[in-house]
């Protein structure tokens, strides 16, 4: 989870490849193809490539590049296969219509998709604490020329233990919700995370993903936010939303969030202090001995640079799963929850070792429509929907590219095409 937009920001670079806003292209325009419209409710998809034609149209066609053309009421939206591949996309979905029921999607899950097994669930936990403990003895073997390797295991590592604990925090990863709370609680502090505290905060994510300024995982930057905003704050905002540093966000919402018991309900206030209390002890017993045995380069490299590492992977995956230049957020008034956790949220491919350490935390789309799919059968129903609701669905690939355009590109809302960019709204003011 990353902070809101208001504690965050960065400098727009631009793209040459940026999504831009365009009028779609009529029958009567000049074209090799003739497009071919779908009406789906929220809006249409047009696909113009080599179309059937005369034999004088096709003697005089051009093969050109698949088009997807975007309307969703506020504008039209072009995008072609090489700005998709830049973008870091190997599949762009189709707008998801308007009104599509939550159960007609989630009938299409099998029901063994949504049963806990124990087995599982101490198999994975096993698995994590067996790679946190070998990192932890990699940093300490390996000469300091490769610690940026071990800090890069052990950074994926630490973050297992954050899903797993997301897994309880969602009751999907035990039977028993007393097990549930003590694993969750256990695995987070270490990462001084209070578990209650995210639980009831994540919880509303969920509820309202992609919700203009009600999503509390992020949200684009408001324009208006941005005009009241000091100078200072505006500036260390552009800094830190439009360069790498928008990587280590999370840090920023890990601290707004979650030790402020005024923003809990009277209800939820002792849990969530009963969270703080055991980071506080993890803290107070743990780092000391670390500094006592290792120094403190030791406290440093064992455990600063793989939390470091593991708020990389939190800022990763939080703006990777909800975002792109296709994706729009919505005002309250017109979001739709089967638009915005099966068209808004994204699945990623990332290399191996890296989902398994992460437990497939990457396969979202499902995670969203239902939290309470266990993590070890994601894939399983991810399969599922796509049987049925695969135009719909939209798929990346974890590289450069990918991290380039969330850098460079979905700043600031815009209504007709979804975000612009510090630099292209700084240009509009100047």
């Amino acid at each position: 989870m990353m902070p809101t937009a208001s504690a965050r920001g960065g400098m727009g670079l631009g793209c040459r490849h940026r999504l831009q806003a365009r009028s779609a292209p009529t029958t009567g325009q000049a074209s090799s193809s003739k497009p071919i419209t779908r009406q789906n409710g929220s809006g249409s998809v047009r696909r113009r490539g080599v179309p059937k034609a005369t034999p004088r149209q096709a003697a005089a066609a051009m093969v050109t590049e698949e088009t997807l053309v975007y309307t969703d009421g506020r504008g039209n939206s072009s995008l072609t296969e090489s700005e998709i591949r830049d973008f870091g996309f190997t599949k762009v979905g189709k707008p998801v219509p308007h009104g599509i029921p939550m159960s007609d999607v989630l009938d299409s899950i099998p029901k063994v998709a949504f049963e806990k097994d124990d087995r599982e669930a101490y198999k994975s936990l096993a698995l994590t604490l067996v790679a946190c403990a070998a990192s932890q003895v990699l940093i300490a073997m390996v000469p300091n020329w490769l610690l940026p390797v071990a800090w890069a295991v052990a950074g994926t590592a630490f973050t297992g233990f954050f899903v797993l604990a997301h897994d309880c925090g969602h009751r999907s990863f035990h039977t028993s919700k007393t097990v549930e709370d003590v694993i969750g609680t256990l695995l987070m502090a270490p990462l001084i995370y209070p578990f209650e505290a995210w639980r009831f905060k994540h919880a509303q994510h969920h509820a309202k993903t992609n919700m203009l300024v009600e999503d509390t995982a992020w949200h684009p930057v408001v324009v208006e936010e941005m005009e009241e905003m000091p100078a200072f704050i505006r500036g260390a905002t552009k800094t830190i939303l439009g360069t790498p540093i928008k990587f280590l966000a999370s840090i920023l919402h890990w601290v707004k969030w979650h030790f402020d018991l005024s923003l809990y309900k009277k209800t939820e206030k002792p849990k969530v202090a009963t969270s703080i209390a055991a980071c506080a002890i993890f803290a107070a017993v743990c780092w000391p001995l670390l500094v006592a045995h290792t120094g403190w380069f030791g406290f440093l490299k064992h455990y600063v640079v793989p939390w470091l590492g593991f708020h990389f992977w939190l800022s990763m995956f939080t703006l990777v799963h909800h975002t792109s230049p296709h994706i729009p957020f919505k005002a309250k008034d017109v979001w739709d929850p089967v638009q915005a956790q099966l068209g808004g949220t994204v699945h990623c491919t990332y290399p191996k070792w890296i989902e398994v350490l992460c437990f497939d935390i990457m396969v979202h789309v499902p995670h969203h429509l239902s939290p309470r799919i266990p993590h070890y059968r994601l894939r399983l129903a991810y399969d599922a929907i796509k049987a049925k609701y695969g135009e719909y669905c939209n798929e990346a690939k974890w590289g450069v590219k990918l991290m380039s355009m969330l850098v460079r590109q979905p700043h600031i809302y815009n209504e007709e095409t979804n975000y612009v960019s510090f630099r292209e709204h700084d240009a509009r003011s100047a």
